[in-house]
């Protein structure tokens, strides 16, 4: 094998400018674009607050001539035009996330693009088996982010061309790894002293530690926020709870004029919906527009989703948490174009996931991994222990993710879902069996996809397949 390209560093440096001006800046910048006309159109505002493209770059010539040199690339390039093919990180974007649960909604949304079939048929699509999952198995230096390569196709003159883009998926604590190690300095070929590596690792480790914490305390905090909503008391929901019939109070005039101008801030939002939303995120941005302080008595209503029913009387509020906001008119789409089919997911549960967007689209042996996980976990547990309910079902969660004798993996906000099913059948009695854990699961699904579109016949059935 040679030691030296085929090519001087001086053609190499004459077609990299001429690359990177008529290719690589524009499709880092139309992927950019694209990426977040995509998650605006798809996130909430919530979430679209947690989630943020924070980077778009071209590798340098200086970076790219040095990675064309390692062996394993300069040992199958023949000439200058495979280079976009041998090194498919030319282009790179970093996407951010407040949280681990954040990471795997990006991902879900990547996994919904098309896959690239060489055809300019869309400007941003997947490009197939080219998944890597460094959050769940870090690289040994400790590195953690989930990694996919994009195409873009860019335009010159009356012909398409395919640039690949690399996206790179990190919580905000592995993005300050990143920046505060020598992740980006030392690459393969080029290896850190010792006490780097280990040091690094250390840093890895207790911020993966940190992030752990961090998905409790946002899970705490969607619980706080779930409990804000409000559930009607029985006395409340037993009334009719239009403006006029429900006594809210007079209040002082300021009180009046933000109640009214709440209610139409609801009913101009709600007018305008074409899609399930969830109730939590439509608290959210009432308390973002009228301030936090409004959650206290919402306006007199006693709960927020009293003031949504007061509000428009066009919208029909799911009964099972998290509870979805549904228009009058909303007829699932069964959420056409999610690849699940090869994962043996019934098409009518990809209605649920249009609006629940973190229920799991995973396939049954993994399912049935989450189970005997948590089985396992449930077993490890003093039930004894006074604790609340919410704190044992984390508990149990966290032991799960321990578990090493179930070989199928499952990551933690998926594990994390399943068990939130065992705290919304308000009967956590254990230790539990994987069967006990199988049937809440199922029959909370089955009754969630019914709340939002009809189980026609053979529906139920599917999805039972499919949960047990």
């Amino acid at each position: 094998m040679s030691n030296e390209l085929p090519f001087s560093y001086q053609a190499f440096s004459d077609w990299y400018d001429s690359h990177k001006r008529k290719y690589l800046d524009t499709a880092r910048d139309a992927a950019m674009r694209v990426l977040s006309e995509y998650f605006e159109d798809k996130l909430s505002e919530m979430e679209g607050a947690r989630v943020r493209i924070t980077g778009g770059r071209v590798k340098s010539k200086a970076r790219t001539w040095r990675k064309l040199n390692l062996p394993k690339y300069r040992d199958v390039i023949h000439q200058l035009d495979e280079v976009p093919e041998i090194i498919d990180d030319l282009v790179g974007i970093r996407v951010t996330c407040n949280n681990q649960s954040d990471v795997v909604r990006v991902r879900d949304l990547i996994k919904a693009l098309p896959v690239s079939d060489g055809v300019a048929g869309s400007v941003l699509a997947q490009e197939e088996g080219s998944w890597k999952d460094y959050a769940n198995a870090p690289k040994a230096t400790g590195y953690r982010a989930v990694h996919v390569n994009l195409q873009t196709a860019v335009s010159l003159g009356v012909e398409w061309h395919f640039v690949t883009c690399e996206l790179q998926v990190r919580t905000l604590l592995q993005d300050g790894w990143g920046e505060l190690t020598h992740e980006d300095t030392y690459k393969p070929g080029s290896e850190p002293p010792a006490l780097v590596r280990t040091l690094s690792r250390r840093m890895a480790d207790l911020l993966a530690a940190v992030d752990d914490i961090a998905q409790d305390l946002r899970e705490e905090l969607d619980r706080l926020s779930s409990a804000a909503v409000g559930e009607l008391s029985e006395a409340v929901d037993s009334k009719i709870v239009d403006e006029g019939q429900l006594d809210v109070g007079a209040g002082s005039g300021d009180e009046v004029g933000s109640k009214e101008a709440a209610m139409r801030y609801l009913r101009e939002r709600l007018d305008g919906l074409n899609h399930p939303v969830d109730l939590a995120s439509l608290a959210w941005e009432v308390q973002r527009e009228f301030g936090q302080e409004v959650s206290r008595g919402w306006f007199g209503f006693e709960s927020f989703k009293t003031l949504v029913r007061a509000s428009s009387a066009d919208v029909t509020i799911s009964d099972r948490p998290p509870a979805y906001v549904i228009p009058a008119d909303f007829v699932a789409s069964s959420a056409v174009g999610l690849a699940a089919s090869s994962l043996g997911i019934p098409e009518v549960a990809l209605a649920l996931k249009e609006n629940d967007k973190s229920l799991p689209l995973i396939g049954r042996d993994q399912l049935l991994a989450a189970y005997e996980r948590l089985c396992l976990a449930s077993q490890e547990m003093n039930w004894a222990d006074p604790m609340s309910d919410f704190a044992r079902v984390n508990d149990m969660t966290r032991r799960a993710r321990q578990v090493q004798t179930v070989e199928v993996v499952v990551s933690r906000p998926n594990l994390d879902y399943v068990s939130k099913a065992l705290l919304h059948s308000k009967n956590l009695r254990g230790p539990l069996t994987a069967s006990k854990i199988k049937e809440i699961y199922s029959s909370l699904i089955i009754k969630r996809v019914a709340d939002i579109t009809p189980l026609e016949n053979g529906d139920e059935l599917a999805l039972r397949g499919w949960l047990t």
